[in-house]
Order: structure tokens, then sequence, then C-alpha cells
């Protein structure tokens, strides 16, 4: 098919630009993020990058596996480290991970994983609430591989309706992570359906015995 003369300009003027941009920065800003599941995708290590902060605390982050129990220091300190900067954590493939906010300002822990609001000091989730927005990253920050956009918030959620203690806007500490599979977590009303279809096929097949 032919293009008009404007539009082949046009094509050609935008160059190498990317038809789909990644979804950076987090779009909802005020609504909690949808939680979502960390695993290493390979045995071998998981690395996080430092990518930016927009955050007025001092903070750093924690690498957990969650299955194996193994955690890195505190690390990647957002006033002080350059872009590119790097932390890793060896992990087996399959491992469940999370992502820790240390912060120092304020002496709490926000995590990657949610608890419906209940904190959970021994999950280092001090408000319960999913801290950590996620997404693909295909490059483009020199020194930073592909992999796992994961922006967090630093600051604890207090309310939600109306909203107040955080902005939610999931760029306060930003990086990115290889070997990283994110997945999203099931509601809990998924597993109540999923239950609920269990009972009433156990139901069926007990009255075609009965029968």
């Amino acid at each position: 098919m032919r293009l008009p003369l404007l539009a082949l300009v046009s094509i050609l003027a935008a160059g190498s630009a990317p038809l789909f941009a990644d979804n950076i920065p987090y779009a909802n800003v005020g609504q909690l993020a949808p939680d979502q599941n960390f695993t290493a995708t390979a045995t071998g290590s998981v690395t996080a990058y430092f990518y930016s902060s927009d955050a007025g605390d001092e903070d750093k982050i924690i690498l957990w596996d969650k299955t194996s129990g193994k955690m890195t220091a505190p690390s990647l300190d957002n006033h002080t480290s350059a872009v590119g900067s790097s932390v890793s954590l060896s992990v087996t493939a399959g491992d469940s991970l999370v992502f820790i906010i240390d912060n120092i300002s304020t002496g709490q822990y926000f995590s990657s994983v949610g608890y419906f609001g209940d904190p959970s000091p021994a999950n280092y989730n001090d408000d319960g609430y999913n801290h950590a927005y996620s997404t693909p990253y295909s490059g483009g920050v020199s020194g930073i591989p592909s992999g796992t956009y994961v922006g967090m918030e630093d600051l604890p959620v207090t309310g939600l309706k109306p909203l107040t203690g955080s902005d939610l806007d999931y760029n306060d500490d930003n990086f990115i992570f290889t070997n990283v599979t994110a997945s999203p977590t099931p509601e809990p009303s998924s597993f109540v359906l999923f239950g609920t279809g269990l009972i009433g096929a156990a139901g069926a097949l007990r009255r075609k015995f009965v029968r």
C-alpha cells in the first residue's frame, strides 16, 4: 500500500522510536497498585539495578528470597546510589521473592506483598498494603538491561477513603530486576468462586452416585 507523503515523512522523522512505550511511571496515582507475585525465573542470581528516586526520605532496598530465607543487607541508598548501581541475591528457579523498602528516615519497612491492610511486621510490611508497582522494562537506560521495572512507595497508607499518609505514586524508589517473573496475585473473590465451584462439583458427583 502506498503511503501519503506526509505519513511517510512522519515515519522517517520518528527514527528508531519504539512502537510501544513501557508503562512507566505508574498511571493510577492515588490508587493501590495490583498485587503481584514475584518468583525467580531461573537458578542463578536476581539482580536489582537502581533506576531512579523521587523520595525525600532516605531509603534502601532489601531483596528477600522467602523460599530459602536468604536476604541482602539494605543497599542502593536512594540519595547516594548512581543509576545502574546494583545488588544481587543467589536464587533457585521458582523461589518466592519479596522486595522490601527500608525507610531509614522513619524506621519503617514496606514490601511488595500486601496483607489486605493488616500490618505484618514479621513480613517487613508495617501497614499491610502493597508498596510495589511492576511492569516489563524493555531497556533504554545505559548500564541497565531489560527486565522487570518495580516502582516502590516509601510512605505508609493510614487511610484509603480518603487516601491519607501516602500519595501512592509508586515512584519513590525505582529499580529494574533481572531474572524475575511477575504474575498477578489472585483476588480473594477468585478463591471464593473457585471453592464454590469445587463444592458444587462435589455435590453433583454425590447426587450422581446416590442415584
